[in-house]
């Protein structure tokens, strides 16, 4: 074999062995996707010993993802799988690693259990690293805080972002949240005919199409008003901005994703 045969045959095992081993790697990555989707679809369903089982053998690869697969499963599950120490101490490491349903379900669980302030202001900011990675339920929920004050200061600006990111995203009780908070905007600047009470006026039609029953009875209020104002003019109006509400609504995209770790795509 001459030298550079022989050269050439060493980095051609180098760039096999390189090559079986990314393999290898790819193939393990793979099967732990498969547990985790299987393990979240049974805890979905509440088979929380299913998900268990599913995820358990995989806890030594510390994967975010699996780590608040059986985070949940401990909190969540029946008392003979129940471990909640074990479950918040796995939870907070997804969190920590980037998996932001972990921390959203961290912060939840800490405001609910009688938090400290020092407590307190830590959910508040896994609840955020959430929502800025798009997650609409932590949008949902600080836009309550903001609009009411819970744990935070009140801010109706912060209240009508993350609410609306919310809604935007597909939760249809941020729905009639944005409307309300709207309201309260357009009310606060004295303008009802300005940019937030048109934007509160499409929320209020897209609520009532969803069913908001509160909606649905403040539609019909201004629809009868707009008609005795003006009976043939008025319907016609009328039907014009709930035609621009929903066309204004194609915004809306259910199926969001979160924009900032992998762990969900």
């Amino acid at each position: 074999m001459t030298r550079w045969a022989a050269i050439i045959w060493v980095w051609g095992l180098v760039l096999i062995a390189g090559a079986v081993g990314g393999g290898f790697a790819w193939w393990r990555q793979q099967d732990l996707t498969q547990a985790y989707e299987a393990g979240r679809a049974a805890a979905d369903a509440d088979r929380w010993e299913e998900a268990l089982a599913l995820a358990q053998p995989y806890a030594d690869r510390d994967d975010p993802r699996i780590n608040g697969l059986l985070a949940d499963a401990y909190t969540n599950g029946p008392d003979s799988i129940q471990d909640i120490d074990k479950g918040l101490t796995l939870r907070r490491r997804a969190a920590e690693a980037g998996d932001m349903r972990a921390a959203y379900f961290l912060g939840k669980w800490i405001l609910e259990n009688e938090p400290n302030e020092a407590q307190t202001q830590e959910a508040i900011g896994y609840l955020h690293e959430a929502a800025d990675c798009g997650m609409p339920m932590a949008n949902y929920e600080l836009g309550i805080f903001y609009v009411e004050g819970f744990y935070v200061d009140k801010d109706l600006q912060k209240a009508v972002e993350h609410t609306e990111s919310a809604a935007f995203a597909g939760v249809q009780n941020a729905y009639w949240n944005s409307y309300v908070i709207r309201s309260r905007i357009a009310k606060s600047e004295g303008d009802l005919h300005g940019e937030s009470a048109k934007i509160g006026s499409n929320w209020l039609m897209i609520a009532a199409i969803n069913g908001n029953a509160e909606a649905k009875n403040i539609e019909t209020e201004i629809r009868d008003y707009m008609i005795s104002y003006d009976n043939e003019n008025g319907a016609a109006a009328f039907n014009d901005l709930k035609k621009k509400a929903i066309q204004w609504a194609e915004r809306i995209s259910p199926l969001d994703s979160f924009r900032c770790s992998s762990t969900f795509q």
